[in-house]
C-alpha cells in the first residue's frame, strides 16, 4: 500500500509559511546529506537515472484520492527508495530522488513552482533522514547488509517509515495553517495509513532487493505480478469511484428536493456542483440571461446543447477564453426541461493541482445537469403554482372593483385584532341614494364611483385601520389600538366622501350612512363569533343612521333586532297573533274648529305577558323583518272594518284609519285583499282611509303609485303618514293619488314654543291646501297647540289633548258620549274649546 502525500495547497493563502517549511525541510536533508554517511552499495551497482525513471513513475502514476477538500496522491517512492539504499551511493540516491520528482512535478504535472519547492524540499529531507536511520538501526542491531538478512530488512523498513511520517507531519503543519484548524484525530489517522502502506511497499522493495541479489531474472515476474496489483488496485479503485459518484448523485438529488421546499433551487445546485465535483467555482445560468451570452463565453457551446470540457493544461481556443476569464479547468453542461433549454451549469478550477476534470467527471457532471434541469424546471412550476395560488388568494381576500379587503379578509383581519387586548371600532357605511345612481346614470357610472369612493377610504389606511369594501355600496373601516379615534375618523370619511365625484361629464355629490361599534379592551371575546356580532352591530347602527337625520349612528342594544329580547319577541309575536291576544286600540281625529269627530285610528296594541307593554316601534320592525307584517296587517284590517261597521250600527258612523307598511304596499294582492274584506263586513270602501309613510313611498315609487292607485280605485283615502321625517315634497306629491297628509308629531308637540316647528306647519298647511289635500297633525298635546292649529286652519288634529288611545269598547262609549254632548258643552261653555274633554286623565309622555 502507497503512502500518502498532500499536493492540494489552497490558493489566496500567504505563501511565506510554506516557503518557510520547504526551506527547513530542504536545510534539513541537506544537513544530512552533508553527514557523509555511508551506504552499503550491494552488487549489482544500480545506474542511478534508472532510479530517477523509477521515483518519477512512483509519483506520475500516483492514485489519486479526494480528501475532503484536499486531494490526496497514494504513491509507491518508497520502493526506490529501499532500493537505492541498499544498491546506490548516497549521492546518486538523492540524485535520483531529486531529479526524478522534480522532472514529474515541474515538467510533467507543471505544478506551481511553490508545490515544487516544497515536494524538492520534502523527498531531500525523506532520502537523507532515511539514509541516516538505516545506517544507525543497521549499527544498532550489528547487522550486516551485504546479505540482506532480516536485520537489514528491519533497518530499511525502519528508515522508510521514519521518512514517510516525518514527511506527513510536516504536509499536516501546513494543512492545519491553511485552514486554520487543527485536527489531531485526522493526524493519527493520516500516520496509521502511511505506516500501514509504507510496511506494504517496503515489503515489496526488499522482495525486490532479494531478487536483484540472487536472480536478477526473477524480477521479470515480480514486474508482472507487481503490474497485475497495480492495474487490479487502479480497476478497484475506479469501480470504487463509480459507486462513490452514484452516492454523490443521490445527495444531489436529496439536497436539491429539499431545496424546492426552501425555494433555493439555483443556489442549491451551484452549492451541491461545487461540492460534488470539487470545484473552487459553480454557476447556474438560466434561461433569461443566456440570451446575453458575453463574448468569447468558455462556456458559449453548452448554451446550444454542446457539453464542455477543458482540463488542464490544453491550449485551444477554448482554453484560452476560460484562462482569460481566470479559470485553469471548467466543464459545462446544458440544462434541459424536456427538449428545451433552459439554462447552464457550469464548474471551473478543480481545488487540487494535480488532477483535473477527466471523462468520468464528465458523465457524473452531465448526470447532474440532468437532475438540475428537471428539479429547476420543477421549481419554476411550483413557483407559477404559488404564484396562480398568492393570486388566487389574493383574488379571494380582495375586491376585484377596487382592490380593497373583501368582506372575508375583513372578518379575518377583525378577528385576529379581538384577539388582543386593546379596544377595537368597526364603522360600516353606506352610500345613500346609490341605487338611483346605478338606475339613473348606468352601472358603468356606479362602478367609477365605487372606485373613487374606495380610492379615497384607502388614504385612512394605516398600521391599525384596515378598510374594506363588504360588498355593493357599503364599505367598513377597522381601527384598533392607538388609532381608536372614532369621532375624528368619521370627521374624515364625511369630509372626503362629501367632496364632489367628477365622472366624466356629470358631478355627484354623495353622502354616506355610518354605522359605528366599539369593544373596549377586553370587551369582546375572540374568534370569528366576535367579529361577526361586532360586525352585526355595526350594521344595525348604520341602519339606524339611516332612518336618522345627523348620518351616524353608535350601536345601541335596545335598537338591535337581533338581541335576546327581540329574537324572544319574534316567536312570541307569531304565537301572540294566533292565540289572538292581540288588541286593536283607537285614537279620534277631530275637526279643531268644531270638536267634531271626524275619523278614528286603528292601532294595534301588544301586552307581553313578561315584558309588558311591547310599543309599536318595536314589534312591528321584527313583523316586517320576519314577514309577519301580512297577516298582522290583516288582522288589524279586518278588527277595525268589523269595528266600523259595528259603531255604523250603533248610529255613531264615524271614518276609519289604518295604517299599512311598505312591504304591505309593494304586496301585488293588497288591493285585492281590501275589497275582500270590505265586501264580506259589509263597509263601503269610503269608510275606509289608509296611512302610508312617506318612506314606503319614497323606496319605490313606479309600484308604490301603481298600488296606490289601485286602492283609491276601490273609493279608499290616502293619507301620507308622518309627513316630514322623509325624503317627499309637496311637488311630488302632486302626482300621487293621495287625499291627505299627517304632519309628524314631531313638529306639533312643541308648536307653541317653537318657532322654527310653527313655520313648518303652515307652509305644509297652506301648501296642502292649494294642492287640494286634507292636512292632519297629530301630537296634539296641549290646548295653545290646538288653537294654533284652529287658527292655521288645519284640518284634523290627533293627540292625547283630544283622547288617548283606548279599547273598542271604551272608544264605543266615548264616542257616543261625546256625539251626544258635543252640542250641549259648546252652548254651556263657548269659550272652551271644542276638543276640551274635562275628564281626560293627565297626558302621558308618548302617544302611541
Amino acid at each position: 500500500m502507497p503512502h500518502t502525500r498532500d499536493v492540494s495547497i489552497h490558493r489566496g493563502q500567504p505563501d511565506r509559511l510554506i516557503w518557510l517549511l520547504s526551506a527547513c525541510l530542504a536545510a534539513a536533508g541537506g544537513v544530512l546529506w552533508w553527514q557523509g554517511l555511508s551506504l552499503p552499495e550491494l552488487e549489482p551497482h544500480l545506474w542511478w537515472p534508472v532510479l530517477a525513471v523509477l521515483f518519477a513513475l512512483s509519483e506520475r502514476f500516483a492514485v489519486h484520492l479526494p480528501f475532503g477538500r484536499d486531494n490526496h496522491s497514494l504513491t509507491f517512492s518508497q520502493a526506490p527508495l529501499v532500493l537505492g539504499l541498499f544498491f546506490l551511493p548516497l549521492d546518486e540516491l538523492v540524485l535520483a530522488a531529486l531529479a526524478g520528482i522534480l522532472f514529474t512535478h515541474a515538467v510533467l504535472t507543471r505544478l506551481p513552482p511553490i508545490k515544487v519547492a516544497f515536494n524538492v524540499g520534502s523527498a531531500l529531507m525523506q532520502v537523507s533522514l532515511a539514509a541516516l536511520v538505516f545506517v544507525l538501526t543497521l549499527g544498532v542491531l550489528g547487522a550486516d547488509a551485504a546479505d540482506l538478512s532480516p536485520a537489514s530488512w528491519l533497518a530499511a523498513l525502519a528508515a522508510t517509515v521514519a521518512a514517510d511520517l516525518t514527511s506527513n507531519l510536516a504536509l499536516f503543519v501546513i494543512i492545519s495553517l491553511r485552514q486554520s484548524a487543527w485536527d489531531p484525530r485526522a493526524l493519527g489517522r493520516t500516520l496509521a495509513w502511511a505506516v500501514i502502506g509504507t510496511v506494504v511497499v517496503t515489503d515489496l522493495a526488499l522482495v525486490t532487493a532479494l531478487l536483484l541479489r540472487r536472480d536478477s531474472n526473477a524480477l521479470v515476474l515480480l514486474a508482472v505480478a507487481g503490474t497485475l496489483c497495480v492495474l487490479l488496485y487502479r480497476g478497484y479503485h475506479r469501480q470504487r469511484m463509480r459507486y462513490s459518484r452514484l452516492e454523490l448523485l443521490y445527495r444531489f438529488t436529496r439536497s436539491v428536493d429539499q431545496a424546492m421546499r426552501d425555494e433555493s433551487v439555483p443556489e442549491t445546485v451551484s452549492a451541491q456542483a461545487r461540492e460534488l465535483l470539487r470545484a473552487r467555482h459553480a454557476e447556474v445560468v438560466l434561461h433569461g440571461d443566456l440570451d446575453q451570452v458575453p463574448p468569447g463565453a468558455w462556456w458559449a457551446p453548452a448554451a446550444t446543447g454542446t457539453a464542455v470540457r477543458l482540463p488542464r493544461g490544453g491550449d485551444s481556443g477554448a482554453h484560452r477564453e476560460l484562462r482569460d476569464a481566470g479559470h485553469v479547468d471548467g466543464m459545462a453542461a446544458t440544462l434541459r426541461d424536456g427538449g428545451d433549454i433552459i439554462g447552464v451549469l457550469l464548474v471551473a478550477d478543480r481545488l487540487d493541482d494535480i488532477s483535473t476534470f477527466d471523462a468520468d467527471d464528465a458523465r457524473l457532471f452531465e448526470a447532474l445537469a440532468g437532475n438540475a434541469g428537471v428539479a429547476l424546471a420543477n421549481a419554476a412550476l411550483v413557483e407559477r403554482v404559488r404564484a396562480a395560488a398568492s393570486e388566487t388568494e389574493h383574488l379571494a381576500l380582495h375586491d376585484p372593483l377596487t382592490g380593497l379587503p373583501n368582506r372575508l379578509c375583513f372578518q379575518q383581519r377583525l378577528a385576529r385584532r379581538l384577539e388582543g387586548d386593546g379596544p377595537v371600532a368597526v364603522l360600516l357605511m353606506d352610500i345613500d341614494r346609490f341605487k338611483e345612481v346605478n338606475d339613473t346614470l348606468g352601472h358603468d357610472v356606479g362602478d367609477r364611483l365605487l372606485q373613487d369612493i374606495g380610492r379615497r377610504l384607502r388614504a385612512l389606511e394605516g398600521d391599525e385601520t384596515v378598510v374594506a369594501r363588504l360588498g355593493g355600496d357599503e364599505f367598513a373601516v377597522l381601527l384598533g389600538g392607538e388609532d381608536v379615534h372614532v369621532e375624528g375618523m368619521v370627521a374624515r370619511i364625511t369630509r372626503d366622501i362629501g367632496r364632489s365625484f367628477v365622472l366624466g361629464e356629470v358631478t355627484l355629490d354623495v353622502t354616506a350612512s355610518i354605522g359605528i361599534s366599539v369593544t373596549t379592551a377586553g370587551g369582546a371575546a375572540a374568534g370569528s363569533t366576535a367579529s361577526t356580532a361586532l360586525l352585526r352591530h355595526a350594521e344595525v347602527a348604520m341602519y339606524d343612521a339611516k332612518r336618522g337625520l345627523s348620518g351616524v349612528a353608535r350601536y345601541s342594544p335596545d335598537r338591535d333586532p337581533y338581541s335576546s329580547r327581540r329574537l324572544s319577541l319574534i316567536g312570541d309575536l307569531a304565537r301572540a297573533l294566533d292565540a289572538g291576544t292581540l288588541e286593536v286600540h283607537y285614537q279620534p281625529q277631530a275637526d279643531p274648529a268644531t270638536g267634531q269627530i271626524a275619523c278614528v285610528e286603528a292601532l294595534l296594541r301588544w301586552n307581553h305577558p313578561v315584558w309588558g307593554q311591547v310599543p309599536p316601534d318595536e314589534f312591528i320592525p321584527l313583523a316586517e323583518h320576519t314577514g309577519l307584517i301580512k297577516p298582522l296587517t290583516r288582522f288589524v284590517v279586518e278588527t277595525a272594518v268589523r269595528q266600523c261597521v259595528a259603531w255604523r250600527d250603533a248610529g255613531t258612523p264615524v271614518l276609519m284609519a289604518v295604517n299599512i307598511s311598505a312591504r304591505n304596499l309593494l304586496e301585488p294582492e293588497l288591493a285585492d285583499s281590501v275589497a275582500r274584506v270590505l265586501v264580506q263586513a259589509g263597509l263601503p270602501a269610503s269608510m275606509l282611509k289608509l296611512e302610508v309613510t312617506e318612506s314606503a313611498i319614497v323606496a319605490d315609487p313606479e309600484r308604490a303609485v301603481h298600488a296606490l292607485e289601485r286602492l283609491v280605485d276601490l273609493g279608499l283615502s290616502i293619507s301620507i303618514d308622518d309627513f316630514g321625517t322623509g325624503y317627499s315634497s309637496l311637488t311630488r306629491l302632486r302626482s300621487l293619488p293621495v287625499h291627505e297628509v299627517k304632519i309628524d308629531r314631531t313638529f306639533v308637540r312643541h308648536l307653541s314654543e317653537q318657532a322654527e316647528d310653527l313655520a313648518v306647519v303652515r307652509a305644509v298647511i297652506r301648501l296642502g291646501h292649494d294642492l287640494g289635500l286634507d292636512v292632519v297633525a297629530e301630537g296634539v298635546e296641549d290646548e295653545g297647540s290646538w288653537r294654533i292649529l284652529q287658527d292655521l286652519g288645519c284640518d284634523l288634529v290627533q293627540g292625547y289633548f283630544l283622547a288617548r288611545p283606548m279599547t273598542a269598547e271604551s272608544m264605543t262609549s266615548w264616542l257616543r258620549e261625546r256625539m251626544a254632548g258635543l252640542a250641549t258643552r259648546l252652548h254651556a261653555d263657548p269659550g272652551t274649546p271644542p276638543g276640551k274633554d274635562p275628564e281626560q286623565p293627565p297626558r302621558a309622555a308618548s302617544s302611541h
